[in-house]
């Protein structure tokens, strides 16, 4: 099994077979998992704050997300895991807008399999990955994007690129299975190992500053917490970007193909 990371988002690649995670560490990897977590029944991603409002009226969603840091006057939340969580979105519709993680999952629409990661829940969409890569029979590969800024490289996406290839080595290996790393993956891990504190990684990133100039400084720690969900977001096939969560092994079809017409 081959892994690999593509630091910017440029570097993605859409291939047969191929899994991809799509890390936006700070915030919207994690508020999509956290939203998940807190019982959204259904989660619609935008890429731009226009058809985010046509999907919000069209669907009666709640609107979440931000244009440049900075929330939309007409939203309901920022792309806050924090306010999210002290809000009641059980039961209820969301489209999520964010300016770098929700635009890159639109360009990998074609992909097999697109699943959502973060430090969050690593562990979880580390297994997850493996998974769907032996599903195909072939060995597929895996490939963490990092969603970047602007197309940029971020340290907090590296740092939890890092954590979740250390995972998918660490599954791998309990399973009998050789993992061969390129060289990204292995920067990626090597970012990781780097900051034992996973606090001051969050803290020390763009990201991280981003959050302390906008008076979000409590989304830090959050976005900090490692292994703390087992949610596993994926893309549904189809034509909007729908995100659901991945059945665990044994619970069904691992994939959802209908993507259902709004």
């Amino acid at each position: 099994m081959r892994v690999d990371v593509a630091l910017v988002p440029g570097e993605a690649r859409v291939e047969p077979g191929r899994v991809l995670i799509v890390v936006d560490q700070i915030r919207a990897s994690t508020t999509i998992t956290a939203a998940l977590d807190l019982g959204c029944a259904e989660l619609l991603l935008a890429g731009d704050v226009a058809t985010a409002r046509d999907l919000g009226r069209r669907t009666g969603s709640l609107l979440a997300g931000e244009q440049n840091a900075h929330k939309p006057t007409d939203f309901d939340f920022d792309n806050s895991p924090t306010e999210l969580s002290t809000a009641d979105i059980r039961g209820r519709r969301l489209v999520l807008c964010t300016t770098n993680g929700t635009a890159v999952m639109g360009r990998l629409l074609e992909g097999d399999h697109v699943l959502v990661g973060c430090l969050r829940n690593a562990r979880a969409v580390a297994a997850a990955s493996i998974r769907l890569a032996d599903a195909g029979g072939r060995g597929g590969d895996i490939q963490v994007v990092c969603a970047g800024s602007v197309g940029r490289f971020v340290l907090d996406d590296a740092v939890a690129a890092g954590a979740i290839v250390g995972r998918i080595v660490e599954h791998g290996r309990a399973a009998g299975r050789a993992v061969e790393l390129t060289d990204a993956a292995t920067a990626a891990v090597r970012i990781r190992a780097s900051y034992p504190d996973l606090l001051a990684a969050m803290a020390d990133s763009d990201g991280g500053a981003t959050l302390r100039e906008i008076g979000r400084a409590e989304d830090i720690a959050f976005c900090a917490e490692e292994d703390a969900s087992g949610t596993v977001p994926y893309l549904v096939p189809g034509g909007l970007m729908r995100i659901a969560v991945l059945p665990a092994a044994g619970g069904g079809h691992a994939i959802d193909t209908a993507a259902g017409d709004v």
